[in-house]
């Protein structure tokens, strides 16, 4: 597949995000798809960790293991006064 044509460089797609930048590989023959398939899984995992962390140092977010606890904050929150 040729995008030169299409005015879009490899860089600009790889922009896009994790699975563009994934796909992009594969498409440019750098990766084979099983390579695709696993890389794309682990970068995803890594973003997620990353979000995780990101979070984790707000400290405006109350995080809530219980469901019920959970349930208890949100209909607290929702009351009208």
């Amino acid at each position: 597949m040729n995008l030169r044509n299409s005015g879009i460089s490899w860089k600009k797609i790889e922009d896009f995000g994790i699975h563009y930048r994934v796909i992009a590989r594969y498409l440019q023959n750098k990766i084979n798809y099983e390579g695709m398939i696993e890389k794309s899984i682990i970068e995803l995992q890594n973003y997620a960790k990353r979000q995780i962390t990101w979070f984790k140092r707000d400290k405006r977010i109350h995080w809530v293991k219980n469901y019920n606890k959970a349930e208890k904050i949100i209909k607290k929150f929702l009351e009208i006064k």
